[in-house]
């Protein structure tokens, strides 16, 4: 027995399909991987040092003040980088001059210490409140000091 489909059936399964790759696009990943690393072993690090790197696109700039930072992990050190964007480059230098050589807290996967991340809700106790700096955690990423 065969069931008939006609072009109105096929055309809702499609919008159908659109419709849910859109909704999932559209989530919050970031609220996702922060929730997940909120999981991970905390040691404290240092913020090493930092840079303002600018991003020219078509009709504006923009900055990402870069910090690096180290931390260690059963007597192996490692390093990684959190990235927090600006539109103003004055801002990303006044974040990375307050930060460079502050202690950071670090969170890294038990199992895989050269991924990490530095989580804002983390720094409550060693960086400047967040009303004189906003919350953004774009990007951090970790690696052995070889």
């Amino acid at each position: 027995m065969t069931i008939p489909i006609s072009a109105d059936d096929i055309f809702g399964a499609l919008l159908l399909v659109v419709a849910a790759f859109a909704m999932v696009r559209g989530l919050p990943w970031k609220t996702f991987r922060t929730l997940n690393a909120r999981s991970w072993p905390l040691n404290q690090g240092r913020v090493e040092f930092g840079t303002v790197i600018e991003y020219r696109t078509r009709y504006f700039s923009y900055y990402s003040g870069q910090l690096a930072y180290s931390y260690a992990v059963n007597g192996e050190y490692y390093s990684g980088f959190h990235d927090k964007y600006f539109f103003r480059e004055r801002s990303a230098q006044r974040y990375v001059d307050e930060l460079k050589g502050k202690p950071a807290f670090v969170r890294h996967k038990a199992n895989n210490p050269e991924v990490s991340t530095v989580l804002r809700e983390d720094q409550q106790s060693v960086w400047p409140p967040a009303n004189q700096m906003s919350d953004a955690d774009v990007r951090s990423s970790g690696s052995p000091i070889k």
